[in-house]
């Protein structure tokens, strides 16, 4: 049937051969009109009966990513196309004029600013919780210590009173035996040793006391740090702002903003849809929703919706 076709092709152009002599401009004409007949029957022209090429234009620099990676994405994401229609639909070429291009301008600088908001958050609250253990740690030895010392005073007020009580007692009279004299002088001594040691127990409490201290008002600090980054977040990226992350105008595909590699591919994915001239769909785990969002980021699949789309393009 083809070659029928070609044939008829050979046969228009050579009834035309005597108008070629005399009129190139209206024989190139009826040339483009008996092939554009021959290749419809033949079904060449129709929606995606061949590949749409794309290859890669300009990429900033600022986005940090080299062209061999954003080729690798770029056939990743013709691939989620090509293997729901079971052919090629969408093929690399580094030669074609559709081009993707990544375009660094105000909108991936806001998501580079969130993003560095979103890490300073991330580093508040890990401060934040190692600051909380050492608080918790410090709390839980003041306790101890301060248990310890209130026992040590005590026994020490009560070993205190009963050698100040029997040193008025062998004083009334007239002082004591040498051997009580000698026992006395080794409690006072015991008790100068204890008074030593409890003096040291409160220097290291009130030691505790400033460390724990400091700690909190690292921690009010922090915290502080942390309430005015969430602000500035909010007032800046808080409120639900629907923005082109990528755009696809017909003649290429500009990428404005992604955050990771993933998210790159999956735009790429829906601007390649466009791209076959699928249209928006209702599903939000689509691929051709309108908003990325809950799509499955890692693992891009078309949903119902989006073959129903793609089948509309494509009549598969």
């Amino acid at each position: 049937m083809k070659k029928f076709f070609q044939y008829l092709l050979l046969i228009a152009l050579f009834s035309f051969w005597g108008i070629m002599l005399t009129n190139k401009d209206q024989t190139r004409q009826a040339v483009r009109e008996v092939k554009a007949v021959a290749e419809k029957k033949m079904g060449i022209d129709q929606p995606c009966s061949k590949p749409l090429e794309y290859a890669i234009g300009s990429i900033d620099p600022k986005f940090g990513i080299s062209q061999s990676e954003l080729v690798q994405l770029a056939t990743e994401a013709a691939a989620v196309w090509n293997k729901a229609d079971g052919k090629t639909l969408l093929a690399y070429n580094p030669a074609a004029s559709f081009k993707i291009n990544l375009i660094y301008d105000n909108r991936q600088e806001q998501s580079d600013a969130a993003e560095k908001l979103e890490r300073n958050l991330q580093d508040l609250e890990t401060s934040n919780s190692t600051l909380k253990g050492q608080y918790d740690s410090l709390s839980a030895a003041y306790k101890k210590k301060i248990n310890d010392y209130k026992k040590d005073v005590a026994d020490y007020k009560d070993n205190l009173d009963k050698y100040n009580s029997d040193v008025a007692y062998w004083n009334k009279r007239g002082g004591a035996p040498s051997d009580e004299y000698d026992k006395l002088k080794k409690e006072k001594s015991e008790l100068e040793d204890e008074y030593e040691k409890i003096d040291k127990e409160r220097k290291m409490i009130n030691n505790l006391i400033d460390q724990t201290n400091g700690i909190a008002k690292k921690e009010n600090q922090i915290v502080t740090n942390y309430n005015g980054t969430v602000e500035t977040y909010k007032s800046q990226y808080g409120d639900t702002q629907e923005f082109e992350k990528g755009v696809f105008d017909g003649q290429e595909i500009n990428i404005y903003q992604f955050k990771t590699a993933v998210d790159l591919r999956l735009t790429l994915t829906h601007e390649m849809g466009h791209y076959l001239g699928m249209k928006h769909v209702q599903n939000p785990k689509s691929i051709m929703y309108y908003l990325i969002g809950d799509q499955d980021m890692n693992n891009p699949t078309p949903t119902a919706e989006d073959l129903a789309e793609l089948n509309n393009i494509c009549k598969f």
